[in-house]
């Protein structure tokens, strides 16, 4: 299992999806022989709200706002 981030790095090293209000981050983690999971979260969540209160899934799931218009 691996840590990883889509392009655009905010300051911990996720990724801030919404660049223009900075709303959600999100962070991929890798598994081998699974599904890539993706975690959208607010960026002042803990560590425990993230698992707790915030959206995961397979990361193959999200596509760009823009293919989906």
């Amino acid at each position: 299992m691996s840590n990883t981030s889509t392009p655009g790095p905010a300051s911990d090293g996720d990724t801030d999806i919404n660049a223009v209000t900075g709303r959600l981050r999100a962070v991929v983690v890798t598994y081998d022989g699974a599904a890539d999971r993706r975690t959208l979260y607010p960026p002042k969540a803990t560590e425990t709200e993230r698992l707790t209160h915030w959206l995961t899934a397979d990361a193959d799931a999200f596509v760009p706002l823009e293919s989906s218009r």
